[in-house]
């Protein structure tokens, strides 16, 4: 049995154990009254044992209809908790199917971003050659027209 199970029998055993007191305590109290009659008030009847006894029937069956109704409301929300706990479940492991579908997308896009970065670097390693070249050209050529332009041959 789990720990639910357990809550819920030691709740109605606790319940019952109310019943029972209460009931056992009402005739004390009453009993303890009649020992000492107030003097402005006539004595009053004592009660019969069959009055009692139907008295106690009543107060027995109201616990147990207490009892019941209670037990009842314990089981509803053990029924609750139980689907609760199914739903807590299924949202983990849609959480966990999210995780997972996050974490593909994120390696998509991190080796589309490796490409796009591959390609980046081409080009601009080819445009910088260029323009390396361009230079490399064109200083030359203004050197050998400096050169010309200084020293005429």
């Amino acid at each position: 049995m789990d720990a639910f199970a357990w809550t819920v029998i030691g709740s109605v055993a606790g319940v019952v154990a109310l019943a029972a007191a209460i009931v056992a305590f009402i005739p004390l109290s009453r009993a303890g009254r009649e020992l000492v009659p107030s003097p402005s008030s006539p004595a009053e009847p004592q009660a019969t044992l069959d009055e009692r006894l139907d008295r106690l029937s009543g107060s027995l069956r109201e616990s147990a209809r207490l009892v019941e109704e209670v037990s009842a409301e314990l089981d509803a929300r053990a029924v609750m908790a139980r689907q609760l706990e199914r739903q807590a479940q299924d949202a983990r492991a849609l959480a966990a199917q999210n995780e997972e579908q996050v974490e593909a997308v994120r390696r998509l896009l991190r080796s589309e971003m490796q490409a796009e970065l591959a390609t980046a670097e081409r080009h601009i390693f080819r445009d910088s050659l260029r323009v390396a070249i361009a230079s490399f050209v064109f200083g030359a050529a203004v050197s050998v027209v400096v050169t010309l332009l200084v020293h005429p041959v």
